[in-house]
């Protein structure tokens, strides 16, 4: 998987900015909200999530052993994500609207293993941000799968990789309670 690249990469820019030797001036350049976000701008699919209690490793039960899903960040502000298992037990075959002789069980299987949401999207100024780390919020959010998410504001710490051609966007989540996520996004090139 490309994950073992993109975390290499990652380490050597770490270490390479370590290294350099400290000159007084800050080496990143100050970025506009509008710059950031121009950056950050695109579709991204799911690559890998885990998640965390307490920060020891637990099994992604929300999610299960191999979830997809797409986020969406516009240069403009707005942001929308969507993921969910795949897992046929998480699936069941149900259509949309809902039908008369559909179960509870299967629905609840499918909303207990899926999130959904949408809003605007804004930079966090809790710690400085660039085009390639710092924080956002999702939020508030206009449109959540979740009832208690809407008019809520997700923080989410953002961290760009560029790896082998591809761009990576690492997103950290806290998720409260101790429950922490890490989600590996790649973006998707744009089909001419």
């Amino acid at each position: 998987m490309h994950l073992t690249t993109v975390a290499t990469a990652l380490l050597t820019c770490a270490s390479f900015t370590t290294a350099l030797p400290h000159s007084g001036h800050s080496l990143e350049k100050r970025c506009t909200e509008h710059e950031i976000l121009k950056a950050l701008a695109g579709t991204y699919s799911l690559v890998n999530t885990t998640s965390a209690l307490n920060g020891k490793p637990i099994p992604d039960e929300a999610y299960g052993k191999a979830p997809v899903g797409l986020l969406i960040y516009t240069a403009d502000g707005w942001m929308s994500a969507t993921i969910t298992a795949t897992e046929p037990e998480f699936r069941p075959n149900l259509t949309f609207p809902y039908q008369p002789n559909d179960t509870d069980a299967d629905w609840s299987a499918v909303g207990r293993h899926s999130i959904g949401y949408a809003g605007p999207l804004r930079l966090s100024n809790a710690i400085p941000a660039n085009e390639t780390n710092g924080q956002v919020f999702h939020g508030p959010l206009t449109v959540a799968n979740v009832p208690t998410w809407v008019g809520a504001n997700q923080r989410r710490n953002y961290t760009v990789i560029e790896a082998g051609g591809e761009k990576y966007l690492k997103i950290g989540s806290e998720r409260g309670g101790g429950y922490t996520g890490t989600l590996w996004w790649k973006k998707v090139k744009t089909v001419a």
